[in-house]
C-alpha cells in the first residue's frame, strides 16, 4: 500500500500539528506500507534536521510542493494557499502511485475529490466542521477520521453515516515508555531548584489551552513553584510581567518533552470548557505524553479529556476557575504517595494510545471497502 500524505504547513516547525503528522507518518510506514510526506516549501532542511527536531528515525519520505506565494495567515490568502498546495500535488505527482490520499486540510480533499475518486480519499477531521469543503466531503461519503468523540457525535447528528466514520485519538510515542531522566537530572538541566515541588504546564499559549488560569492559579498557592514551558517571545514577555510568580522557561525542543515533564512533582493540562473546540473537540497531545510520564496530573473536568483518562487516576477540577486548580494541586501534594500510583497506574492506560496503534486502527478503517 502506497498513502500521501498532504499537509499544507511550515515543516518542520514547533506546532503540536507537525509533531503528530511526524509521527503519524511514521506509524503508517511499515513493511507494507509507503508514506510519502508532501509539505509546502516555506522551509527546506535536510532530513537529519527533521530527525534531531522531532527526535525520530524517518520511516517516510518527504517531497516540497509549492503553495503559491501565498502565506496563509489570514483566512482569504488561506484558501488561495490549500487551493494552491493541492493543484500543485495534482499537476506534479501521479495519483495511480497511491493507494490512498490522506490529510487533515478539509480544502485540499475537498478540491482533490473533484478529480479523484472518494474512495481513494480520506480526511482526518479535528474539528466539527461543517463549512462548504467538510459539507461536500461528509455527503460524497468520504471516510473521516475523527480525534474525539464530541466530533463523532456532531457528525453524526449532521446525518453522516457511522460507518464513514472513525474515531482515533491522538496519541503517545513509543519511546515515552523507555528510560528517561530523572527528576534531579531534569532540574539541574533546566535549571529548577531541587527543594520545592513544581507544577508544571508544557505547550501552547492560546487562549482555548487555558493557560491563564494555570498563571493564576500561582497567585492562590502556597508552598509550590509554578513553571511553564511554552510560548512564543512575545507572549512570554507580556505574561511573565503580568503573572511574576510563574517562571518562564520559553519554548523548548519537543525532542526534549519526554524528559522535561519528569522534572515535575505535578502535570497541568487546564484547558478551558469555554469553547466547544477545548471542551469537546480537541485531544491534545499533551495529555496523552503526560499520561505517560508517571506524574501525577491536574485536569479540567471536560469531556475532551475525560474521555480519554477517565475519572478515577487524576485530579479533576473545574474549567477556567484558578482557585480550584490551585485547590486541586494542594489536593495532589498533600496525597502524593497515592496520586503517584494512581499516575503509575494511567501510564499503563496510556499504552492503549501509541501512534503505532492509532495507524492500524486507521488502515483498517480506509481498507474497508
Amino acid at each position: 500500500m502506497k498513502i500521501a500524505y498532504l499537509a499544507n504547513v511550515r515543516f518542520p516547525s514547533e506546532r503540536a500539528h507537525s509533531v503528530q503528522i511526524v509521527h503519524m507518518c511514521n506509524a503508517f510506514s511499515t513493511e507494507d506500507t509507503a508514506v510519502t510526506l508532501f509539505v509546502n516549501e516555506r522551509v527546506d532542511v535536510p532530513q537529519e534536521k527533521i530527525e534531531k527536531e522531532y527526535n525520530i528515525d524517518l520511516k517516510f519520505s518527504v517531497k516540497r510542493i509549492s503553495h503559491g506565494l501565498f502565506i496563509p495567515t489570514f483566512m482569504p490568502t488561506y484558501y488561495f494557499s490549500e487551493l494552491y498546495f493541492a493543484s500543485s500535488f495534482l499537476i506534479t505527482q501521479k495519483q495511480s502511485d497511491f493507494d490512498f490520499i490522506y490529510s487533515r486540510h478539509e480544502w485540499i480533499v475537498w478540491f482533490l475529490s473533484i478529480f479523484i475518486p472518494a474512495r481513494k480519499l480520506v480526511w482526518e477531521s479535528h474539528e466539527a466542521k461543517l463549512n462548504f469543503p467538510a459539507r461536500k466531503l461528509l455527503n460524497k461519503k468520504i471516510k473521516t477520521v475523527v480525534i474525539s468523540e464530541g466530533i463523532f457525535e456532531d457528525y453524526v447528528a449532521y446525518g453522516v453515516p457511522l460507518e464513514q466514520l472513525h474515531v482515533a485519538h491522538d496519541g503517545i510515542d513509543e519511546s515515552f515508555f523507555g528510560v528517561t531522566e530523572s527528576k534531579f537530572l531534569a532540574r539541574a538541566r533546566l535549571g529548577l531548584p531541587q527543594d520545592e515541588n513544581i507544577v508544571m504546564y508544557i505547550g501552547g499559549f492560546d487562549g482555548w489551552k487555558g493557560v491563564e488560569t494555570f498563571f493564576a492559579a500561582a497567585d492562590s498557592s502556597v508552598g509550590v513553584r509554578f513553571v511553564a514551558i511554552g510560548g512564543s517571545p512575545e507572549q512570554v514577555a507580556i505574561f511573565s510581567k503580568k503573572y511574576p510568580r510563574v517562571l518562564f522557561l520559553g519554548q523548548l525542543p519537543y525532542a526534549y518533552l519526554k524528559d522535561n515533564q519528569q522534572a515535575a512533582d505535578v502535570l497541568v493540562v487546564p484547558n478551558s470548557g469555554k469553547t466547544e473546540l477545548s471542551s469537546r473537540y480537541t485531544s491534545p497531545l499533551k495529555l496523552f505524553a503526560h499520561m505517560a510520564s508517571g506524574v501525577p496530573i491536574v485536569a479540567s473536568d471536560i469531556p475532551s479529556l475525560v474521555s480519554v483518562t477517565g475519572r478515577g487516576l487524576v485530579t479533576l477540577v473545574p474549567s477556567d476557575n484558578a482557585e480550584a486548580l490551585a485547590r486541586g494541586v494542594c489536593d495532589v501534594v498533600e496525597d502524593y504517595n497515592n496520586k503517584v500510583h494512581q499516575a503509575q497506574e494511567l501510564k499503563k492506560i496510556s499504552l492503549r494510545y501509541t501512534w503505532t496503534q492509532r495507524a492500524e486502527n486507521i488502515i483498517n478503517f480506509i481498507s474497508v471497502t
